[in-house]
């Protein structure tokens, strides 16, 4: 389950818009509870879309921008508990490429956006071979 902070959407979907037609991303920080499988999210960080030949579908995050993030997430007492991205003008469900990429025990949030506009979004993790939809509550 992930729990997010209502307003971490929003500012998600504003990234979003403000990308397209390009996928955006960036990581989810908070705490996870490894004993309920439940990760909440208290804060987004957008980093930049290395893939430039196909920002149109998919996105590629930096290494550096990785461990980057994690030192900053431990300086605030968090960790790293998920990534989002954008789905320009397509569903907001993990497409095959997500799966090859995807880490257990983390939140993916998919948001999709049509024609500019932040449309539907939803939250997946990775259980055995495939993604299953996550519950999310907004606090």
């Amino acid at each position: 389950m992930l729990k997010i902070k209502k307003e971490l959407i929003g500012e998600i979907k504003r990234q979003g818009e403000k990308g397209y037609p390009y996928e955006i991303c960036g990581f989810l920080l908070g705490n996870a509870d490894y004993r309920t499988d439940t990760r909440t999210a208290v804060e987004v960080y957008q980093v930049e879309n290395k893939n430039r030949e196909r920002a149109v579908d998919r996105f590629e995050i930096d290494p550096k921008d990785y461990l980057k993030v994690e030192r900053y997430a431990e300086e605030k007492g968090m960790e790293i508990i998920g990534i989002y991205h954008t789905h320009p003008d397509h569903p907001d469900r993990p497409s095959q490429t997500d799966l090859t990429f995807a880490q257990p025990d983390m939140s993916y949030i998919i948001l999709s956006v049509k024609n500019g506009k932040a449309s539907d979004w939803s939250s997946w993790i990775l259980k055995g071979s495939g993604f299953v939809q996550e519950k999310v509550e907004l606090i």
